[in-house]
């Protein structure tokens, strides 16, 4: 099982890039949301050029945020630039199009979507949106045709992982919004978020909660979708949201997702909210964890550090990921039913 890494891009991000790829990890992607972190093509060139090894990748392009031309030619720049190491998922999208007030796109429009792209990054013409498009580049760009890049579909319930197996494409998902660690056999890769604790510290120490509370908040946003159904912290945050001008929830809502804090989050981030909606513990539990993922058949997890010394994060969960190998084999759990969510 490959062990990668996931970024909410910042202008420090390719500093973060570069340090993955010293430490051993296998790929580092970004997240697309240019509302909210720094820009996509701008991070990942940086990274690809101060780069050689590590595989870069993007989590998610969707429908929603660029015209399909402009996501096949941002993918076919980074493919160029990056050669033989550049890879592209593809969703339906829940942050972006929140940001914009939007819903997420439906599955059939995802697969016409994956398949317009794969023909124009060959070179070829598609009817879009009433007119015929293509990527047009002349060799003096740099750019030729056909692009050669590996596309995942983010998805986290049945009818995405249907279109994936469809597509002939790999799974990227986040198994806190569903039941199943691996659904579906082939390429798959399970989303990590957490810290790793040091000896003796707790869930509710300030170290863990900055590192970890941004991603454990999103666990707030999934409500009664998510991990702390039920909990006083969820009911908290969505009488918090629910108070908010409804024309600006959406935006609200989702201010620093990820990567911040925001002040309905901050209130309701405790010790709880971390130990049940992020994936922290001790360099064993996250160990333990990671092994149980890739007995499961996970082909690679991609871990996203947060907080503000992102190197500390980086290195202590390559090390915690080394002492999977340590482990005993572990029984896989029975799978549950399926829980369809969706999410960028």
């Amino acid at each position: 099982m490959e062990i990668n890494s996931l970024f909410p891009p910042s202008l420090a991000t390719p500093d973060h890039i570069v340090l993955a790829e010293e430490l051993g990890f296998k790929s580092a992607w970004i997240y697309d949301v240019p509302v909210s972190f720094a820009d996509t093509g701008i991070t990942l060139a940086a990274a690809a050029a101060r780069t050689k090894s590590i595989r870069l990748g993007v989590s998610v392009f969707t429908p929603h945020l660029r015209h399909l031309t402009m996501n096949a030619a941002l993918i076919a720049h980074l493919a160029t630039i990056a050669p033989g190491r550049f890879d592209a998922a593809i969703g339906a999208g829940f942050s972006s199009a929140a940001y914009l007030a939007r819903k997420p796109a439906k599955w059939a429009e995802i697969e016409e979507y994956v398949t317009a792209l794969r023909t124009l990054l060959a070179g070829g013409e598609v009817d879009w949106e009433g007119a015929v498009v293509s990527l047009m580049h002349s060799p003096v760009t740099g750019i030729t045709f056909p692009v050669e890049v590996p596309l995942w579909i983010a998805a986290h319930g049945p009818k995405g992982y249907a279109t994936a197996r469809r597509l002939g494409a790999g799974v990227i998902t986040n198994t806190r919004h569903g039941h199943n660690p691996v659904p579906i056999d082939g390429l798959c890769a399970l989303t990590f978020g957490g810290t790793v604790l040091d000896e003796g510290e707790t869930y509710d120490s300030p170290r863990v909660i900055e590192a970890a509370g941004p991603n454990a908040a999103m666990a707030l946003h999934l409500g009664e979708q998510g991990p702390l159904a039920g909990t006083d912290e969820a009911r908290g945050y969505a009488q918090a949201i629910a108070a908010v001008d409804v024309r600006r929830q959406h935006l609200e809502t989702h201010r620093g997702h990820l990567i911040d804090f925001n002040k309905l989050d901050r209130p309701f981030v405790t010790g709880e909210v971390i130990r049940r909606g992020s994936r922290s513990g001790t360099a064993l539990e996250i160990a333990t964890q990671l092994r149980r993922m890739e007995e499961a058949g996970a082909t690679a997890v991609f871990y996203q550090p947060g907080g503000p010394d992102i190197p500390r994060e980086l290195r202590a969960f390559r090390e915690a990921a080394e002492l999977r190998h340590q482990i005993p084999a572990l029984p896989v759990p029975e799978p549950a039913a399926d829980q369809e969510v969706q999410h960028a």
